[in-house]
């Protein structure tokens, strides 16, 4: 008998594919298009003029956490494209109701967040990092609501 895919988790795959496919072009495209031009956007904020300025020791953090993520822009798009890949992937295998899937979309999500903090040891970027995948552990807990609908490895015929 073909099993089909509960509509809570239907909902939750979609969501994610479409999220997760809309990042992954942007963090190709980032990653194209920016890695030549770290240089030049790091010397527009050396040239920025903030001396004297209203909210200046805050304007000094913002562009030291620029600088941190500039440093390290390279290899933080490649985690995001790794991302972004393993989410796509791992909403695939869930619409297949595998387990698999649930446990990638973790991993995705452990690599979202960890490979910043690690890299980028500041902490307003940490609380950046965090703030951004409130959306990433919220889904965690959705799928992990939806985890006792997915199967062991053997793939299931699934009725849409």
């Amino acid at each position: 008998m073909k099993k089909k895919i509960p509509e809570m988790l239907n909902v939750l795959t979609i969501i994610t594919i479409g999220w997760s496919f809309m990042m992954l072009v942007s963090s190709i495209v980032n990653a194209l298009v920016f890695s030549g031009n770290i240089d030049t956007v790091r010397g527009e904020i050396a040239n920025a003029d903030i001396e004297g300025q209203k909210g200046e020791p805050f304007l000094r953090i913002l562009i030291d956490v620029a600088d941190t993520v500039l440093e390290h822009a390279e290899l933080l798009n490649y985690n995001s494209i790794i991302v972004y890949l393993l989410s796509i992937s791992a909403a695939l295998f869930m619409r297949k109701l595998l387990k698999t899937g649930f446990w990638i979309y973790v991993l995705a999500t452990a690599l979202e967040i960890s490979v910043p903090l690690i890299v980028l040891d500041n902490k307003l970027a940490a609380a950046a990092v965090i703030f951004g995948s409130v959306f990433s552990i919220v889904f965690i807990i959705l799928y992990g609501v939806n985890y006792k609908h997915l199967i062991g490895t053997k793939e299931p015929q699934i009725k849409e």
